[in-house]
């Protein structure tokens, strides 16, 4: 018989908590707090700003991960808006000395959040701010004795990184046309100088050394690690999931100042990337033990995903004169390509992820937060538009078909982005150049003079419907560079009597955005921004804009998801609403619908399990981009926008209603039943999820952030029946029993789970 994870889970998910439980020991139980975690939790109480029960047990965890076990590296894996800022504060606050020294690095947009978020947590404390040109506090510190107070450096990950140029040192005697070692004098071969950082093979003499005509400057992540290895007590690293690279500046920035600490807490809220290797180097930035243990060199990410990822092996063979020209028979020549898939086994979980690792949901946090919403758009073009993108998919279609067949791929990039640029941009239109062969025109699709394009009027309408609510809005598209959609949107809005903040890039430097922002908003001239969504993705706090329109999506799942929830945060007292727009029958509905696919995977990772979720863990599939353009090219299927959407959220309903045990209240109760002399006891407990308000006619049950409708003896939920119930308010939702019960002298009904 065949068994869902979510019934597998729903069926035995107390027996394995309880096996997890006993046989994993995890090192801090908030059931079974031990006299560490009480003398900690006493000591939380001295920050002038309280953490929420949920953040306490997880700086709790994070500190007995630290200061008890002795762990090097521990990674907070905690959804956007949860708090991860005053977590890692917090338990930086828990070290047991009372004076500290912590190095903080983070995208250079937050520096004065962080900052205000320290002062305002800490009773006591000194903030540095290294992030400017100079070593000059840097310099200070190589020389300075124990911190007096609690000290944090802050720094942008942007700054930490960058470092001098550098250029080849060798010297070279232009008579004899050779090239010697400044040290040895060995003559030195063409292959060593082409090297991008060469040395002697004879006396390992590095053969290049700083440009004095470029920048002079010296990364400070490196200066930490070469003259400050001990300094820090612990080194936090923020949205660690953009220092994933193995050898890219800013992974190297990573490595430094973890290799410089004694402790190391990454946070992110968007842990998976996709591909096993995205994980690789920052286990091994942060957990090099673990790692090691396994076996795997830190120049192998090939062989962590042979362990850990989806490897393809693709086998050439050829016939050819130069293989075996002795033998009897065919000769053969085979060559193999090896290349990594997008997709992570389960067995990362365990052997990494559960022992260096926090998992936290919004959810879990607040029980105010108000309700959230998300709402798919779609839109259909006029038939001018209608038929010049069909004529641009035919004309793409055929060139990359041709393309593929002569085993070229680079035109999947341009096939993709033209496709979902063109329906928005149609009054420019689109010409499409192949992108390693000058002049040669691959497709284009002619321009179309509309004054209004219909998503244009489906934002204005939207606009007007919220702000007549009192809401603010915020507009995120994709397209504010080359194809740069603002002008004609900001325009299309300002004809209706309204002015839209615009947020580029260049507008602010990244560290006072945030305050930028606010301080706008609050002059009360505007009522509408328009940015680009990897401006806002990260840090900011935007709870002015309870309703967030996306004009365009693009197809980057963390970007969407981190931009979506910039609102939906602590201190939001107002529903949040957010709204997804795309052409009907595009490119653009395509990305949407496997967005919603991919959105479970991300969250797999992250301690969300859902079917769909582990099994593409398990099995991998390829990346968005490529899949976009199968579905085109019709060698691949993709669900309809709005099914895929709603049994997206069905299924994250049903994680985080009924797979967590953070609940408001629980009752245990025992029925014995008797017949003649034999008896038998059976004990479940009262789960009270939510509470159900009546309306006329039907009942609005409020699960977290979520709504259900209860109507004639059916549960709904995005407007699909996922429940029953009858007159005694007995029933189920999603396979897992119910009750509705009426809370005393209050106006509404509870709604309580039946757990065995």
């Amino acid at each position: 018989m065949e068994l869902s994870l979510r019934d597998f889970l729903g069926k035995y998910g107390q027996s394995l908590k309880a096996k997890v439980v006993r046989d994993l020991n995890p090192l801090f139980n908030p059931n079974d707090k031990d006299a560490w975690d009480r003398e900690a939790g006493l000591k939380l109480e001295d920050l002038k700003r309280k953490p929420f029960p949920a953040q306490t047990r997880a700086i709790l965890a994070i500190a007995k991960g630290f200061f008890v076990e002795r762990k090097m590296g521990i990674v907070l894996t905690a959804e956007m808006g949860c708090g991860k800022t005053i977590c890692s504060i917090a338990a930086a606050h828990l070290m047991p000395k009372q004076n500290y020294r912590v190095i903080v690095m983070f995208p250079g947009h937050l520096i004065q959040k962080w900052i205000r978020e320290i002062e305002i947590t800490l009773p006591k404390c000194r903030v540095i701010n290294i992030n400017g040109k100079g070593l000059d506090e840097l310099e200070k510190l190589r020389h300075a004795r124990n911190p007096t107070c609690p000290e944090f450096y802050v720094i942008g990950k942007e700054r930490a990184k960058n470092h001098h140029q550098w250029k080849k040192a060798y010297v070279m005697e232009k008579h004899l046309d050779r090239f010697m070692c400044p040290r040895c004098g060995r003559e030195l071969d063409g292959e060593s100088i082409r090297s991008r950082r060469p040395k002697c093979a004879g006396c390992s003499e590095p053969l290049y050394e700083a440009d004095r005509r470029g920048m002079r400057r010296f990364a400070k992540a490196e200066y930490v690690k070469k003259y400050l290895k001990g300094k820090f007590d612990l080194f936090i690293a923020d949205e660690v999931h953009e220092l994933k690279g193995g050898t890219t500046a800013q992974g190297q920035a990573l490595a430094n100042l973890a290799c410089a600490a004694k402790r190391t807490l990454a946070l992110t809220g968007t842990l998976m990337g996709g591909y096993s290797t995205n994980l690789f180097y920052i286990f091994w930035r942060l957990m090099p033990r673990a790692v090691n243990r396994k076996n795997i060199l830190y120049n192998s990410p090939i062989r962590f995903a042979e362990d850990y990822g989806i490897i393809e092996r693709t086998f050439i063979e050829r016939k050819t004169d130069e293989y075996n020209y002795a033998s009897i028979g065919r000769s053969r020549g085979t060559r193999t390509i090896v290349k990594e898939k997008p997709g992570v086994s389960p067995l990362i979980l365990t052997d990494f992820l559960l022992g260096h690792s926090v998992f936290m949901r919004l959810s879990d946090v607040s029980d105010a937060l108000p309700p959230y919403e998300e709402k798919v758009v779609e839109v259909p073009m006029i038939p001018e538009q209608h038929d010049a993108y069909k004529e641009l998919e035919d004309q793409l279609s055929q060139a990359v078909r041709q393309a593929l067949a002569r085993g070229d791929h680079s035109l999947l990039g341009a096939f993709v982005n033209s496709l979902l640029a063109y329906p928005d941009g149609v009054r420019r239109g689109e010409i499409v150049m192949h992108p390693h062969r000058e002049d040669e025109l691959v497709a284009s699709a002619p321009p179309i003079e509309e004054h209004i394009l219909p998503k244009e009027a489906k934002v204005l309408s939207i606009i007007h419907r919220e702000l007549s609510e009192g809401r603010k809005c915020l507009i995120c598209l994709e397209h504010t560079g080359t194809r740069d959609l603002i002008p004609d949107l900001a325009e299309r809005i300002e004809d209706n009597g309204l002015r839209p903040l615009i947020l580029r890039s260049s507008t602010i430097s990244t560290e006072k955005r945030e305050a930028w922002v606010r301080s706008k908003m609050k002059s009360g001239a505007y009522d509408i921004m328009i940015a680009n969504p990897n401006l806002i993705k990260t840090g900011l706090d935007l709870i002015e804009f309870p309703t967030i329109i996306f004009f365009q999506t693009g197809y980057s799942i963390f970007t969407l998801r981190q931009a979506s929830r910039r609102s939906w945060r602590i201190g939001q007292n107002t529903p949040v609403r957010v709204y997804y727009l795309s052409y009907t029958e595009t490119m653009q509905s395509v990305a949407l619908s496997l967005i919603a696919t991919k959105l479970e995977t991300a969250l797999a990772i992250e301690g969300d399990l859902s079917d769909k979720g582990l099994t593409a863990l398990a099995e991998g599939s390829t990346s968005i981009l490529i899949e976009m353009a199968r579905t085109l090219l019709n060698e691949q299927e993709t669900e309809s926008v709005s099914n895929a959407w709603k049994n997206y959220k069905q299924k994250e309903t049903i994680s985080d209603s009924f797979i967590d045990d953070d609940v408001s209240e629980v009752e245990s109760i025992t029925t014995t039943f008797e017949k003649g002399d034999r008896s038998s006891t059976v004990t479940y407990q009262r789960v009270v999820r939510g509470r159900i308000y009546p309306r006329n006619g039907y009942g609005l049950a409020y699960i977290g952030q979520h709504r259900f409708m209860l109507r004639n003896g059916h549960v709904y939920f995005n407007n699909q029946v996922c429940g029953t119930y009858d007159k005694r308010g007995c029933g189920e939702i999603n396979s897992k029993p119910i009750r509705v019960v009426k809370a005393s002298d209050k106006p509404y009904f509870l709604l309580v789970e039946l757990r065995a």
